[in-house]
């Protein structure tokens, strides 16, 4: 295979995923996706938080077409952000493809995606590539400034948020759904449910007592609950869903419909499609994305249909 081919496609890795799991394990993966591969690929290793985006900027801008994001959920969304420049895809024909390996591993549940290295491969080298959808989210950082981020699974705010800011500040080493139902279950008794502002596309503005509000563009998060069961990820709108004033015990004995994606029967559920959201609160709640907090309100979500290829 000559040279230029063998360029097309990069493994962008984070290898602190999974707990560490990835770096210490990589000899052992990366002989699986050779086998499963079977073509010429190339590699390279994030160093710290954020480093898959320009990672992936500078791998398109030399000419690769595939690049293969290799880590968890925030690793997946740090690539899908370095697709794009000034919000403009540096080049419109790349595609994304994932191999997920980290606590939460959401996003490819939605994909109904094989888990090993050695099936991935295979799949990632077989596929073709697929529009799909993105979110964007300008929210509020924790310094006070404004900003801007892509994402291509989920994003929420309230009770979420702080679940993720409580999991990401203690070890994973007990895996996604465990270290999530951790979260929960040390986060939601003393977790205060905030007032809420929020409009949907350009319906009336809502003022209401929130547990939770997500935003989906995917099926999955926190380990494994489902609380988007009916979302697409080419659909051109979001699966949003809020969770209404509920206490701790009420919340806990929810969990398995959550898990099933049989929650929205619950009357206080709500669920909406749409292709806005906009959310304000005079109480601090924050806004977390792929399993990792950005900021927090007030923000914006906006889809973005049909924005970048991904390859399935």
């Amino acid at each position: 295979m000559s040279r230029s081919a063998a360029r097309r496609t990069i493994f962008i890795v984070n290898p602190r995923s999974a707990n560490g799991a990835t770096g210490r394990n990589w000899t052992r993966i990366n002989r699986e996706i050779a086998r499963g591969f079977q073509a010429e690929y190339d590699v390279r290793f994030t160093e710290r938080q954020g480093h898959a985006t320009p990672i992936t900027s500078e791998a398109i801008k030399e000419g690769y077409e595939i690049i293969v994001a290799l880590g968890g959920d925030g690793t997946i969304n740090e690539v899908v952000n370095g697709f794009f420049e000034r919000e403009k895809p540096i080049n419109p024909n790349a595609a994304m493809a994932v191999m997920s390996i980290g606590t939460g591993s959401d996003f490819v549940k939605t994909l109904e995606f094989p888990t090993t290295p050695f099936e991935c491969a295979q799949r990632i080298r077989s596929g073709r590539p697929r529009k799909v959808d993105l979110g964007k989210c300008i929210f509020t950082s924790l310094d006070g400034g404004q900003r801007s981020r892509l994402f291509i699974n989920i994003a929420d705010f309230g009770s979420g948020g702080a679940v993720v800011d409580k999991v990401n500040r203690t070890t994973k080493v007990f895996g996604g759904q465990i270290s999530f139902l951790w979260g929960i279950l040390t986060t939601l008794p003393t977790y205060k449910n905030k007032l809420t502002r929020y409009r949907i596309d350009d319906g009336p503005e809502e003022e209401k007592v929130l547990n939770t509000f997500v935003v989906a563009n995917g099926r999955y998060y926190g380990g494994g609950l489902k609380p988007a069961p009916k979302a697409e990820l080419d659909d051109g709108v979001f699966d949003i869903v809020s969770i209404g004033d509920v206490g701790f015990f009420q919340a806990i004995s929810s969990l398995g419909k959550f898990r099933k994606g049989t929650h929205l029967e619950i009357p206080t559920v709500s669920f909406w499609r749409g292709r806005t959201v906009f959310a304000d609160s005079e109480e601090t709640q924050l806004v977390e994305m792929e399993g990792e907090v950005v900021g927090r309100l007030p923000a914006r979500f906006e889809m973005l249909p049909k924005a970048m290829n991904l390859v399935i």
